[in-house]
């Protein structure tokens, strides 16, 4: 629940500067869709959305459809972010039907799955990410898998100055690979990007981007900040 149209246009207007070969998709709250599809039209910058609801449509005041989101040209959509999970109670259940919905509408949802601290502590680490992962995909074709990107986002790691380490980010993201291929198989596993998001900052994206199982980052707090959000786009394109 941050930005606004004004750092919107300088985000966008730092983004043209640089010219990067890397896959940038800026995720934007509700009003600021349209501002977004008009400063990213003619470039190859992605429009995402935080959020969407899992009906088509109906009486749930305050909330945001799969088609009105299309109408913003929305190609991405956060589902599950931890938050979500965490003040709005979100459970796996309605997070599959959310990630079903988008895929149904041709959206691509970003899936973020994640443990607490006191989860890692206890050793369930691998316990409830994989669950999450399953449940969040469950009962979806191996097309629409394709279409699907996964977010490690270690609870403890967000907002908090914490980062896991790059070996400790590439572990699980090792183990994340695994599960897709148990879910589906090595070809489309392999196409499934998974990111890392938790802290992610200008100073730690090259290391973290480097490992092999790391496929990119969901930037938090970071983004706000132009020249750091610069600084990680280009440790994802080098």
């Amino acid at each position: 629940m941050n930005g606004s149209k004004r750092l919107l246009s300088k985000m966008i207007a730092n983004l043209w500067k640089i010219s990067t070969s890397a896959k940038v998709v800026i995720c934007v709250p509700y009003t600021l869709l349209q501002a977004m599809e008009e400063s990213a039209r003619d470039s190859n910058i992605g429009i995402g959305s935080q959020n969407v609801h899992h009906e088509v449509s109906g009486a749930f005041t305050g909330e945001i459809s799969v088609e009105q989101l299309r109408e913003c040209s929305v190609q991405y959509c956060l589902v599950g972010h931890s938050e979500r999970r965490q003040y709005f109670q979100e459970d796996n259940e309605l997070i599959s039907k959310k990630v079903k919905r988008l895929l149904q509408s041709a959206i691509h949802p970003i899936l973020c799955i994640g443990e607490t601290l006191e989860e890692r502590e206890a050793g369930e680490e691998q316990s409830v990410v994989g669950n999450q992962l399953a449940e969040g995909l469950k009962d979806i074709a191996l097309d629409d898998l394709r279409r699907c990107i996964v977010a490690y986002e270690p609870v403890w790691a967000i907002g908090t100055g914490k980062t896991a380490s790059p070996d400790q980010a590439n572990e699980m993201h090792q183990f994340i690979r695994g599960q897709l291929i148990g879910l589906t198989n090595a070809a489309v596993a392999a196409e499934i990007p998974i990111l890392y998001g938790g802290s992610v900052k200008g100073s730690n994206a090259t290391e973290l981007l480097a490992k092999s199982d790391i496929d990119g980052a969901l930037v938090g707090g970071a983004s706000l900040q132009l020249e750091d959000f610069t600084s990680i786009i280009l440790s994802a394109q080098n």
